[in-house]
């Protein structure tokens, strides 16, 4: 964590001192965002950033695009998040998962935008060369909250994000011996020097000693990097040492950048800084097995000629160490798992045996006595305890490439030992007198699959995704479900919950038995065959849909029923209207047929835009006044139709199915959608009632 602010902050004073725009290496345009409901809806944008960059900008512009619709667009919410290596894994909405991850992994850098095509920025001084993610998306928000609207009654718009990478390059580049010194001159002109060195194993710590010519007048950023940032510091004094744990087959960047002085000559000397009494480390060998799918492969031990995996031993006075690669691109779209479990241990032994695994990346940790991870600047607890209740599992989703490590020791445990359920609860212990190292054997499994090992619980399916041109996998939660994994279900609703919403949006169609009673009793048949359509399909449609698939009823497909729904809803509207105009039954059955056929066009095409439910509404109002315009001007008065229906049915039926109308646009939420809509429902069933006209009044 030291490390880590260390690093920003230096970023920073570079920043706003030296105004560190660089030069433009690489753009990103036009990647169209979408709101986050889960990980499926980012939009990735990579970099490659090169090896002799000294400071890389990455800059982010955020607008709005209009695509349709009215009125104007609102500026959103936005997050980002940038890393290097493998795509950030974030949780946004605070989900819970209910596997266990790996904690501790690489950083990465957010930040919180909005769409108003203003400039952001992150500044990093001495990047890892290679792969950078950045993932983006409209921020989170409770979805519950989020209102329904209707399509087309409010501006539709795509939230476009711009990205550019810009670079600091250095001035001066070498390839260093490690084992030799080395001397850089840097001055106001040739400000920045990258050093290539890579180390040698047997460097298991290590201290770089630099000596600069100016000393006190001069101050000289100076970084370490791997495949992570190992080291910083800035330089003001005439010597500086800085110790860090070198990544094993790895290159090193050693970046040095004169912030303040004329000029110095910077002599370096890598010095291996590992203990006398290093431990005996014992590597244990791992096959890889990849099989012809996306992120699919093992790592597997094999004894002999064997092709099974076999377990293998621990022994008291070694340190096992497992490796394997991770590679870039292809390997990080899945989860890794981690799995370790005692063999062929009688129960009684196996009580009082204890398997303690460290996973690091780049270099292998050392086990202390008390069974805690010795990092390169801290101990914490370790990442897998393996005892006798059974296998452990530990997952990495979107795993970071490179050479990982995982140390195992084993440690056989006195009876009533105290210290030993404190070491193994998430404390860093340095030692327990009543733990002692001791032999073991162990089975592995490390293995990566699509996300959660394939699978997403019971409550989703896992799928393959892809933006720009990197395949992902993530889970596509069912119902209300949620996560990584579909195991929070925080919005999952309560059996009595679902009942109460079905037997509200079905039951409410009930009200359309008073349609059709009055359509019969007024001789409309036609409108009462249509008013029974709508109060069928509408009903089995919301049996289907809204019993989050614990009370659902299907009679047919989910997308038959919506067609059906939407398409008598429109069509109970347009015979409403026709009947309203009063024309003859030649002229009304005419109407009918045709608004029919474009009717069912229209739903097929878009059936929940706006223009589909203002087709037949405007049609059949301009019907309406063009047929009672012309008997007013025949009969020489305006009081047309009759009393009764001018002065009292017709405004007040108006008048509730514009209520309906104001509720079913602009009051629905995910949250009370189920009232609001079966509201809906009566106001429409009721609101044809009162406008559907007795005969004699239109005569």
């Amino acid at each position: 964590m030291r490390g880590s602010v260390l690093v920003l902050s230096l970023a920073w004073i570079l920043g706003t001192q030296q105004g560190l725009c660089g030069k433009l290496f690489a753009q990103r345009p036009n990647n169209v965002l979408d709101d986050y409901y889960a990980y499926r809806h980012i939009a990735i944008i990579h970099f490659d950033v090169p090896d002799s960059t000294v400071a890389a900008t990455f800059k982010f512009t955020v607008k709005e695009e209009k695509t349709g619709g009215l009125g104007r667009c609102s500026a959103r919410d936005v997050s980002l998040f940038l890393k290097s290596g493998s795509l950030p894994f974030v949780r946004p909405d605070g989900s819970k998962i209910a596997a266990k991850l790996m904690k501790g992994r690489r950083r990465y850098y957010s930040l919180k935008m909005e769409s108003t095509g203003d400039e952001y920025t992150i500044t990093i001084e001495a990047p890892t060369p290679g792969d950078w993610y950045a993932i983006a998306f409209r921020s989170w928000s409770d979805p519950d909250n989020g209102k329904i609207t209707q399509q087309g009654l409010g501006a539709t718009c795509d939230t476009v994000l711009d990205a550019e990478l810009l670079l600091d390059s250095a001035s001066i580049v070498s390839l260093v011996d490690p084992k030799q010194g080395y001397e850089v001159h840097i001055n106001k002109s040739e400000d920045s020097a990258v050093m290539q060195l890579l180390i040698p194993d047997e460097f298991v710590e290590s201290s770089l000693s630099l000596t600069s010519t100016c000393g006190e007048e001069c101050r000289i950023a100076v970084h370490v990097t791997a495949d992570d940032h190992l080291a910083g510091a800035i330089m003001n004094t005439t010597n500086t040492s800085m110790f860090f744990k070198p990544y094993s087959d790895t290159l090193h960047y050693v970046t040095l950048r004169l912030l303040s002085g004329e000029s110095s000559h910077v002599s370096l000397q890598l010095v291996d800084s590992s203990p006398n009494d290093s431990v005996q480390v014992k590597p244990v060998d791992l096959i890889r097995k990849s099989l012809p799918d996306f992120f699919l492969f093992d790592y597997e031990h094999l004894h002999g000629n064997g092709t099974k995996p076999s377990a293998f031993n621990l022994t008291a006075d070694t340190l096992s160490v497992l490796s394997f690669e991770i590679g870039r691109v292809y390997d990080i779209g899945g989860t890794l798992t981690l799995g370790l479990k005692l063999a062929d241990v009688e129960e009684k032994e196996k009580k009082n045996v204890v398997v303690v695994a460290c996973i690091s990346l780049g270099h292998y940790s050392n086990i202390t006595a008390g069974g805690g991870c010795s990092r390169a600047d801290n101990t914490t607890a370790a990442d897998i305890y393996v005892n006798s209740t059974g296998p452990a599992i530990l997952h990495v989703p979107f795993p970071e490439p490179g050479i990982w490590h995982i140390s195992l020791k084993a440690f056989c445990v006195d009876e009533n030992c105290h210290c030993v359920s404190t070491c193994m609860n998430g404390t860093a212990c340095e030692d327990c007198d009543c733990m002692s190292s001791c032999d073991a054997r162990v089975e592995s499994r490390i293995s990566s699959l699509p996300c959660i090992e394939g699978r997403c619980n019971s409550q989703g399916k896992c799928m393959h995704y892809m933006s720009g041109g990197f395949v992902f996998a993530a889970c596509h939660c069912a119902g209300a479900y949620r996560g990584f994994d579909c195991a929070d279900d925080t919005y999952v609703l309560g059996n009595s919950d679902v009942i109460i919403r079905v037997l509200l949006l079905t039951f409410s169609n009930l009200a359309f038995i008073g349609s059709v009673y009055v359509a019969v009793r007024r001789e409309y048949f036609t409108e009462a065959i249509v008013y029974a359509a709508v109060m069928f399909f509408s009903t089995f449609y919301h049996a289907c849909e809204a019993g989050e698939d614990i009370y659902s009823v299907c009679i047919m497909r989910l997308s038959v029923l919506q067609f059906c729904d939407f398409f008598n809803a429109l069509l109970s509207i347009w015979v409403t209207l026709v009947a309203m105009a009063s024309f003859g039954s030649k002229l009304t059955a005419f109407c009918q047929i045709s608004g029919t056929v474009v009717l069912a066009m229209s739903a097929e095409m878009d059936r929940t835009a706006l223009w589909v439910f203002l087709l037949p509404a405007i049609t059949g109002s301009a019907l309406i006044g063009l047929s009672w315009g012309m008997r007013c001007k025949r009969r020489g008065t305006v009081r047309y139709p009759s009393r009764p229906y001018r002065s009292i049915y017709f405004p007040a039926g108006l008048l509730l199915v514009c209520l309906g109308l104001v509720c079913y646009a602009f009051l629905q939420t995910r949250r009370n959608y189920y009232i609001v809509h079966s509201l809906w429902h009566v106001c429409v069933a009721i609101g044809v009632v009162l406008l559907l006209p007795k005969r004699q009044y239109m005569k």
